[in-house]
């Protein structure tokens, strides 16, 4: 299958006075650029899995996995929250809701399961939208617009609390699913 190569824009920050906020890595450039560009895709490919995992498990929660539910589950699923009027924002305080209102989960464990959701929209909304930056004698950030213009320092240590905090994310809600799908 054909892989399409199109143009793309990265800006380059010089700093007069002062240091640049990342540290240059050994690698070179286009490395860097590529495994930057291969992680903002498993970023995005993930908060569409985890939509996908948080609508799945309200629809059992509220309608279980009976066969005799199936019809209303499945218009639920898909003329109600799993359509593109609902944003992720909206599944993901659906979803955190009822597991607050459900002893299925410790009130700690929701509020990481809160937190961690936090962070991906946030992520994924900073990849989808913002812009790539590299510093002059320095390394990449991402520069995006939440709330006021922020920027994200790209290095391992960042890209490891993505790939922990999804991964958390992920196992919770397919945990979720797992203990309504034996029911």
């Amino acid at each position: 299958m054909k892989i399409i190569q199109l143009p793309k824009e990265i800006s380059i920050r010089f700093h007069v006075n002062g240091e640049p906020k990342s540290s240059r890595s050994d690698e070179d450039f286009s490395t860097e650029i590529e495994a930057i560009e291969q992680n903002a895709y498993e970023i995005l490919s993930a908060a569409v899995l985890l939509e996908d995992r948080m609508i799945e498990a309200v629809s059992l929660i509220l309608f279980g996995a009976l066969e005799e539910n199936s019809n209303r589950k499945q218009f639920f699923v898909d003329e109600i929250i799993g359509t593109s009027d609902f944003s992720y924002s909206f599944k993901r305080r659906v979803f955190t809701r009822l597991l607050e209102a459900s002893t299925l989960l410790s009130r700690g464990e929701v509020k990481k399961l809160k937190s961690g959701l936090n962070k991906i929209m946030e992520w994924r909304n900073a990849f989808a939208h913002g812009q790539i930056i590299h510093e002059h004698s320095g390394g990449f950030l991402l520069g995006y617009y939440c709330g006021g213009p922020k920027e994200i320092i790209l290095d391992n240590k960042y890209f490891e609390t993505v790939e922990l905090t999804i991964r958390d994310c992920l196992y919770t809600c397919n945990g979720v699913i797992q203990s309504h799908t034996k029911n």
